[in-house]
């Protein structure tokens, strides 16, 4: 897949397409449905498949208070559009200036002159440009005069349910992995740099190795089971996302406990995949007693991770 910078599109960059434009935040099954029609239409068209977006999230220019955490960061969108078979990723560099651009303007430069549009496929609640101008009438009256057709796909649902982004983010805020899994289509995971912390694990007996996420959504403070994965091999892990009261820290962090790892990860990237819910958050009135639960959290861990391998199908490395 070729991943293109709208500020750098050319005239007749794209000669004839068909183009989805939207966030795309978790490429979740809803998504995949509307990349695979627009993928199965270009085929047969003889145009290529094109996916427009935004980064960062227009709500964190326009309105930060009000943007959600997001599910993926940029990167893993991008690999996920592409593993759906997509031509082309287009970003934009959102910022207040594109914000103002007139719908007009944008259906007919973008779209039109360097895309090349044949057909835009959008979900029912869509609207782009200047203060949101450009509604499905505007867009389907531009298409008209501009020669794109506009294709509506309604929302996607699973078991009566629709799958959305905001759906997703309340399951895992709720810790709850098997709804986020389900709407997925794969199991919520995040990753980043693993970087240096307070070192109170290594004091306790359980060094941590503390990730610093890219992605912003994250469950409710407490213990969990995952998986860890760092250079394609996957580990055992118990994860902490929390403030660690018992220590009077406040600052919330993500340390996760490789179960039988020994070796510095120190600036490796880690992938910590999300299993289960294994307690909450607990202010211990000493450190012994927060080793005694850690013990405890460890086998219920195993546990679990044991019971998922034996039930589920494996995932990733």
């Amino acid at each position: 897949m070729d991943i293109l910078e709208h500020s750098l599109l050319s005239p007749g960059q794209v000669t004839r397409s068909v183009i989805t434009i939207g966030n795309f935040d978790g490429v979740h099954l809803g998504h995949r449905a509307l990349l695979a029609r627009v993928r199965e239409r270009a085929r047969s068209l003889g145009a290529a498949s094109i996916v427009y977006t935004f980064h960062p999230h227009p709500l964190k220019v326009l309105n930060p208070s009000f943007c959600p955490p997001q599910l993926t960061c940029f990167e893993d969108r991008a690999a996920l559009i592409g593993a759906e078979g997509i031509d082309v990723l287009v970003w934009a560099r959102f910022d207040r200036e594109y914000a103002a651009q007139e719908p007009e303007i944008f259906a007919r430069e973008t779209l039109t002159e360097r895309l090349g549009a044949a057909e835009v496929w959008v979900g029912p609640d869509f609207a782009f440009g200047r203060a949101r101008r450009g509604s499905l009438e505007v867009l389907r009256r531009l298409g008209s005069a501009l020669g794109f057709d506009l294709c509506i796909l309604e929302p996607f649902t699973l078991d009566g349910e629709v799958v959305s982004s905001t759906r997703i983010r309340q399951a895992v805020a709720e810790a709850d992995f098997s709804t986020a899994r389900r709407l997925l289509g794969r199991s919520y995971s995040l990753r980043g740099p693993v970087v240096h912390g307070a070192a109170r694990g290594q004091s306790l007996g359980f060094p941590t190795a503390n990730v610093l996420p890219r992605e912003e959504c994250l469950p409710m403070p407490g213990v969990y089971a995952a998986w860890a994965v760092t250079d394609g091999t996957r580990h055992a892990a118990a994860v902490n996302v929390g403030a660690n009261p018992t220590f009077g820290a406040t600052e919330l962090t993500v340390e996760a406990y490789l179960l039988d790892y020994a070796g510095d990860l120190y600036g490796a990237e880690l992938e910590i995949v999300f299993v289960a819910a294994v307690r909450g958050e607990i202010a211990f009135r000493s450190p012994d007693d927060l080793i005694h639960q850690i013990h405890r959290d460890v086998d219920a861990i195993r546990a679990v991770l044991a019971a998922q391998e034996a039930h589920l199908p494996t995932e990733g490395p």
